[in-house]
């Protein structure tokens, strides 16, 4: 008896150990600012070329809050080498996001040059 009680008391202490949590692991390429600690997070990274020969991005940010939410968002694009590309696409914009809006945020690279890409969040200035 003792024998088929300790895997099951073991299954149930391993089971109940695992909470789920409504923000998801983030992207090592994704730096959300301290100042806005969990009231937002970033979801479905993508950088891929598809159909253009310039790479584009595009993340969901969720508001995590009840209320309306003021964040600025750039993305910082990278050569083969790690380098950032300067670009004018590589400025903060501004976004309003209501109470637990999902909200897809896209930029395209200014050259076919670049591979990869850096995502910045902030509470809005």
């Amino acid at each position: 008896m003792a024998s088929r009680l300790f895997p099951a008391l073991l299954g149930a202490v391993l089971l109940s150990g695992c909470v789920a949590t409504n923000v998801p692991p983030m992207d090592r390429r994704v730096t959300v600012a301290e100042d806005l600690g969990c009231r937002v997070y970033v979801t479905d990274v993508r950088c891929a070329k598809g159909t253009s020969v310039h790479p584009t991005f595009q993340a969901n940010v969720v508001n995590n809050t009840s209320g309306d939410l003021g964040v600025e968002w750039k993305v910082v694009w990278l050569d083969a080498d790690g380098i950032t590309i300067d670009s004018i696409v590589s400025t903060w914009s501004a976004r309003m996001l209501h109470p637990h809006e999902i909200c897809a945020l896209k930029s395209t690279a200014p050259t076919p040059a670049a591979v990869d890409m850096l995502f910045y969040v902030r509470k809005a200035r």
